[in-house]
């Protein structure tokens, strides 16, 4: 019955707004619909190990997924001041698994502000509520994550080719399932940089950031040194340069350094970088490659966190004006250096692979339809011992399409 009122309440709110069914891209109100399907073969990421323990009952390994998706995005603009309201709920249906039925929604308001022509920024706040996933864990439920997030960033422009950028947000996110409360999560980011465009419209800058996390219902503890809280410092070299009429690379390269206050044991420092290299060799094709070496905060996993090194490519084919297709493989190693090391057994690594070919069609400007297949492997080295004594490794497989039609 909630789901049913959930899903009246948003329709009966963008009813008036479809009933003009205005398909132009000015528009200061869109709203749209979605719908699709997915099919998983390996929907709780478990592993083909006959060591394996079996599913509880009334768990099935496959599933087909329906998500109906109801949204509209709003803009305004008043002056040299923009507000934009994007909303949407989607309502998320298992064939097999019916006891992961929810609604989830993503919902974002932002001001766009500008004072003069030297000072702009945004006011923003941003909302989610989401399904946890099952890439890491062995808990078979439904845990709904909901995070909010508000930020306010400011940009001052002196000078045509000088800018200063700095930025403040809170996040948190917190765990409906019971037995992941202990991942609950909030943290205060702070960003400051300063930027340079050279008069080829090429950029390099630097960047500084301060992040201090917690958990609120997490306790220490001094026999695993089970942490509650940490600080995080980043400083960065960015560069954006467009090599040629048909390259460009972006990155940044950096240091990290992450705090425990409480043990010190779990200490990190090390380079990280996000590398970006885009080639376009005809007006229908692009190739795009990235590297990483990033350290991630998650939310469903024992440790508190995870250095991760890989790469992409991803190139893209624009068969024809409403005719697209796009492809992305990805390798990366996931060290779980955060809990394995203070605990004295090896230190946990993943290799993780995915690949991914889409089909996109847009038979009219309004109207878009996509067809996908995924696949999916992950080998684990030195689980010892492995997550509740379960193999870690999958391999996994799945195919969805969809459609959007916006009005």
């Amino acid at each position: 019955m909630l789901k049913t009122l959930y899903r009246l309440f948003f329709f009966l709110w963008l009813c008036p707004a479809a009933a003009h069914a205005i398909a132009d891209p000015s528009d200061i109100f869109q709203p749209y619909i979605s719908e699709t399907i997915t099919y998983n073969d390996n929907l709780f990421y478990r592993s083909s190990s006959p060591n394996a323990t079996p599913l509880p009952s009334g768990a099935s390994r496959d599933d087909v997924i329906n998500q109906a998706t109801v949204g509209s995005a709003a803009n305004y603009t008043l002056g040299r001041q923009k507000f934009t309201l994007n909303l949407s709920v989607s309502d998320l249906s298992f064939a097999n698994n019916k006891f992961l039925d929810n609604i989830a929604s993503n919902d974002r308001a932002v001001w766009q502000w500008q004072f003069g022509r030297q000072l702009s920024g945004e006011v923003g706040y941003a909302y989610t509520r989401a399904m946890g996933g099952f890439t890491n864990t062995t808990f078979i439920g439904l845990n709904m994550i909901t995070g909010n997030n508000v930020f306010a960033n400011l940009s001052y422009t002196w000078h045509p080719r000088w800018k200063a950028l700095t930025s403040l947000s809170w996040q948190s996110y917190t765990n409906g399932a019971s037995q992941w409360t202990a991942n609950d999560q909030q943290y205060t980011t702070a960003v400051a940089s300063l930027n340079y465009t050279t008069p080829s419209n090429n950029s390099f800058g630097l960047e500084c950031s301060f992040i201090s996390g917690k958990y609120p219902n997490r306790q220490l503890d001094g026999a695993t040194l089970v942490d509650n809280k940490y600080q995080q410092y980043n400083s960065n070299v960015l560069l954006t340069w467009k090599i040629s009429e048909k390259t460009s690379f972006s990155g940044k390269v950096g240091y990290i350094a992450r705090l425990y206050p409480d043990y010190s044991q779990r200490d990190f420092g090390g380079e990280t970088y996000d590398l970006a290299l885009n080639w376009t060799p005809t007006a229908k094709t692009m190739l795009a490659f990235s590297t990483w070496r990033r350290l991630a905060t998650w939310t469903d996993v024992t440790a508190s966190y995870v250095l991760t090194e890989g790469f992409s490519v991803s190139p893209m084919w624009q068969v024809s004006t409403k005719l697209s297709l796009t492809a992305k493989f990805s390798r990366q190693t996931l060290d779980y250096t955060g809990d394995q090391i203070v605990q004295g057994i090896p230190t946990r690594q993943d290799t993780v692979m995915n690949g991914q070919v889409s089909l996109i069609y847009t038979p009219v400007p309004n109207v878009e339809v996509t067809l996908s297949y995924l696949a999916g492997k992950r080998d684990t080295i030195n689980p010892n011992p492995p997550l509740n004594n379960q193999p870690l490794d999958y391999l996994v497989n799945s195919l969805f399409s969809s459609i959007v039609l916006k009005f």
